[in-house]
């Protein structure tokens, strides 16, 4: 069904919010019933925490020949295994799944050094060719020493997944406010939700940070490794955080990019993220009202902004079509945020519809513009949603485990990790009381953000919240970056007792390349921390 706001299907609507919220690289996480304090005590070989004294065999195989579908075109050094690990820790006796992992070993043939585990974002990717992607990063020299390490959290890739596919929502009339635009969309998450994890609800509830902690641990002790070190960026800052809370004392040194929250609760995301965003306006309301006499807009900042602070409501209240698109809330936010070319067009636009006009159509640009950098959708934006009519699996699990086929992206684990531990933001009436209080507070910029991935979710588990420890720990955060707000990092840095350093750019998860990677090549080294700031991408 067509969006009437943008012309776009219901499902490639879904995309575009989708791919514009970042409430989707939310930490989530599961305490065994057997207690956080029990794990971090124990190690990864008490019975405490679901492990087992005897190390897992590990067959390893190139990946290239024994992976379905290898990502990775002309790898000769990649390792690929399966290794099986329970599904819930606190039955460790009880029924199994198979997770899939990889291994680089270090250039230099023989060495003792701990291996480098890395996820490097998610929720819902397949994070096994990691291990390859970091010796084609600004971390590679570390290959010539540490064994790389990657892996398919549990319930994607090539690991034990769920198969359960979208079905498109009832879109309301093109002329319905904005709050039945959330509705329908909470209601087709909801559904999604309910649908797929009443599939086998006993897998689903044990998709978890904290769970792919434990089967990271699980890997070491395959390894033969007495500790580990951990690169995690975006998404994987969460399970990060997890394992270090769970295992530190099998820590070694671990530095976390780009850092998810150490607690979680929606509306809280959803204004800090809001904050970011609304950091972009005040450039574009000062040129406005400096070109009052042209565009009638205001001849002063705070009259520009409350004349479209009351745009932008009227048209959530009563939206109208024009111009081949619908006219609303929304339009008046992309208006304000587009970017300083278009700024003349957006101003013309806007003055037209706030006088009851339509907007002039968009000039046409000379040439093809290229495809910015953060254009190009990766594991740490919110993925797309595949639409269409769902196709239920035979089995509620797909297990063929290296021989395929692989899940690129795989929603419920998207939705899994995200919802099993985030008893907030499940009912609309809450997301919606505040998304409308901070659209009071911001009439311009607030409310614009409207997390509803866990619609409903049906189940629950308590998660673990991260803690000071004694392993070594160094967190980044980008300044200026709106996917995981600068904020986020310094939330983890309180909790945790890591090291905090400050990169000047607006890039997400690009430590690597950026000239801070030495930085982080120096620690893995020899420990040293580095606070302060550092350039960031040009």
């Amino acid at each position: 069904m067509t969006d009437h706001r943008t012309g776009q299907s219901a499902p490639a609507k879904l995309a575009r919010r989708r791919a514009l919220t970042v409430s989707a690289m939310l930490l989530a996480g599961l305490q065994a019933s057997t207690g956080l304090a029990a794990a971090r005590d124990g190690g990864p070989s008490t019975a405490r925490d679901g492990g087992s004294s005897a190390a897992p065999a590990l067959d390893w195989r190139l990946c290239s020949t024994a992976a379905a579908d290898w990502p990775i075109k002309n790898d000769t050094r990649s390792e690929c295994a399966e290794l099986t690990v329970p599904m819930d820790y606190a039955k460790p006796r009880g029924r199994t799944i198979t997770i899939a992992v990889s291994r680089v070993r270090a250039a230099q043939g023989t060495t003792r050094a701990s291996p480098v585990v890395s996820v490097l974002g998610g929720p819902g990717f397949s994070n096994i060719s990691d291990a390859m992607s970091m010796t084609r990063r600004g971390l590679a020299a570390l290959n010539a020493e540490h064994d790389f390490i990657g892996l398919d959290l549990r319930g994607s890739g090539y690991s034990d997944h769920l198969v359960c596919d979208d079905r498109p929502g009832v879109e309301p009339l093109p002329t319905a406010p904005e709050k039945h635009f959330k509705k329908a969309d909470f209601d087709t998450q909801a559904e999604f939700n309910n649908r797929c994890a009443a599939i086998d609800p006993a897998f689903v509830r044990q998709i978890t940070p904290e769970n792919a902690a434990r089967d990271i641990d699980r890997l070491r002790v395959a390894l033969g490794a007495e500790k580990i070190n951990f690169y995690g960026a975006s998404f994987g800052t969460a399970i990060g955080m997890a394992y270090r809370a769970l295992f530190d004392r099998r820590t070694e040194r671990m530095w976390l990019d780009s850092v998810m929250p150490p607690t979680r609760h929606w509306p809280t995301m959803d204004r800090e993220t809001e904050a970011v965003g609304g950091e972009s306006t005040p450039p574009f309301v000062a040129w406005l009202a400096g070109r009052d006499a042209e565009h009638g807009l205001g001849g002063d900042e705070s009259t520009v902004r409350g004349r479209l602070g009351e745009l932008r409501g009227d048209l959530e209240r009563k939206p109208r079509t024009g111009g081949g698109v619908r006219l609303d809330g929304d339009w008046v936010v992309e208006q304000i945020n587009r970017p300083q070319e278009e700024w003349d067009h957006a101003a013309k636009a806007l003055a037209a519809v706030r006088g009851g006009g339509t907007p002039p159509a968009a000039p046409t640009p000379s040439k093809s513009p290229e495809p910015s950098k953060s254009a190009k959708p990766s594991k740490s934006a919110t993925p797309p949603r595949a639409g269409g009519a769902a196709s239920e699996p035979a089995a509620p699990i797909r297990s063929a485990g290296l021989g395929g086929p692989r899940s690129g992206f795989n929603t419920p684990q998207y939705h899994a990790m995200f919802c099993n531990t985030a008893p907030a933001g499940r009912g609309f009436g809450e997301l919606w009381a505040a998304r409308e209080a901070r659209r009071k507070a911001d009439p311009l910029s607030g409310g614009t953000e409207f997390s509803a991935w866990c619609a409903k979710w049906p189940l629950n588990a308590p998660a673990a919240r991260p803690a000071h420890g004694g392993s070594a720990l160094q967190l980044s955060g980008h300044l200026y970056e709106y996917v995981t707000p600068y904020v986020w990092a310094e939330q983890a840095r309180d909790a945790t007792g890591g090291a905090l350093l400050t990169i000047v750019d607006d890039g997400h998860a690009s430590l690597p390349s950026s000239p801070c990677a030495e930085k982080a090549i120096s620690f893995f080294r020899t420990g040293q921390k580095a606070e302060g700031s550092c350039g960031g991408q040009s």
